[in-house]
């Protein structure tokens, strides 16, 4: 339950600091339109575009450093899609990996990008969040080996006596219990190794003999173009409901007090994400121009190879873009219970502040 204490810790800490900005990181990462801004707050957020002509400010603070998943949100903000909406969108950097939840939880920010587990987790721990659309619905990490090592194949009950490197997280250690119990191992037939994020390293020095919770769409390319080939092992193959790959957090009081400032944002991402699937080659152009810097350098070839990988996720024929579905959400959950990241008795419902299947 480490994340969920982190999550309620930080929130606390935010609230009780009375912050006024998402951080430093937000400094030249964050693009700002033009015109008047009128501020989203929890209590009255109301656009007031059409009478006033101003522009109503979102801040939305991301996953991680810009990259290809993000390019929906540029194309919309470059063509002017947020701003035909009434709306002024501040892309922010996280300094911490859970900026995302708690920024959004104390009205800091309007919507922040983040992972089912952790949505789960702060509606259990009575944060107001909850999710609001799905911006990839097909899960991006995996398992990984070294084609090398034959000792391990696709029977994860090959890993008895080996070594499992994870990043020290709740859901890293739950994922691979999960399948490794599946394949009818126990936990001490196997060592699991904290390797922090040092994934990459880690089992392209030998050091483990598979990782877990690596991502296709960023370490599997870096290995793959440093030369090592891999064996790639997906969750949902061994017993694991599929996660949204990445979904947006929402405070439910503000998203309650105006929903149509939200339903704009949305309508201008859907714009967006039809730019980026478009063309390919005009989408690397907006990803290298807008998201490469000094601070956030970006190759190229990686990011195409993101996007081709990320077009076959961001949405599926089952669901488009954007939507989710209770069913999904329910596995999910169902999942957190039986392995302890969650104890609380949470349906689908309390984590969806609409259903838009």
């Amino acid at each position: 339950m480490r994340m969920k204490k982190i999550l309620a810790i930080a929130l606390a800490c935010v609230c009780a600091a009375g912050l006024t900005a998402c951080g430093g990181a937000g400094d030249g990462q964050a693009a700002s339109g033009s015109g008047s801004v009128s501020s989203v707050s929890g209590e009255a957020a109301e656009s007031e575009s059409a009478a006033g002509g101003e522009l109503t400010q979102i801040d939305v603070v991301l996953d991680w450093y810009p990259n290809a998943i993000h390019t929906f949100l540029y194309y919309a903000q470059e063509n002017g899609y947020f701003e035909d909406e009434g709306l002024d969108v501040n892309l922010i950097s996280p300094a911490e990996s859970i900026d995302a939840i708690t920024f959004v939880a104390s009205g800091r920010a309007q919507i922040g990008l983040t992972y089912p587990v952790e949505i789960v987790q702060a509606v259990e721990s009575d944060m107001p969040v909850k999710a609001l659309a799905s911006v990839c619905a097909g899960q991006l990490d995996c398992l990984c080996s070294l084609a090398s090592n034959t000792d391990i194949t696709a029977d994860m009950a090959t890993l008895k006596g080996k070594t499992v490197g994870y990043a020290g997280t709740s859901l890293a250690e739950a994922t691979i219990r999960t399948i490794t119990r599946n394949a009818g191992l126990e936990d001490s037939d196997y060592e699991l190794l904290n390797v922090g994020y040092d994934l990459v390293t880690s089992l392209t020095t030998g050091s483990v003999d598979l990782v877990v919770g690596t991502f296709i769409n960023d370490e599997v390319i870096t290995m793959q173009n440093a030369g090592y080939e891999l064996n790639i092992f997906y969750e949902q193959d061994y017993g694991f409901p599929e996660l949204y790959g990445l979904v947006m957090a929402v405070n439910d009081d503000s998203y309650s007090a105006s929903p149509e400032v939200y339903e704009g944002f949305l309508r201008a991402c859907e714009k967006g994400f039809e730019d980026m699937k478009s063309d390919e080659d005009a989408a690397l152009e907006l990803i290298m121009s807008k998201m490469n810097s000094d601070d956030n350098p970006l190759d190229e070839d990686q990011q195409r190879q993101s996007y081709e990988i990320l077009m076959d996720k961001m949405e599926t024929e089952e669901e488009p873009f954007l939507t989710m579905s209770d069913e999904k959400w329910q596995d999910i959950i169902d999942w957190m219970k039986e392995s302890g990241l969650a104890v609380a008795e949470i349906k689908a419902s309390d984590v969806i502040v609409q259903n838009n299947e």
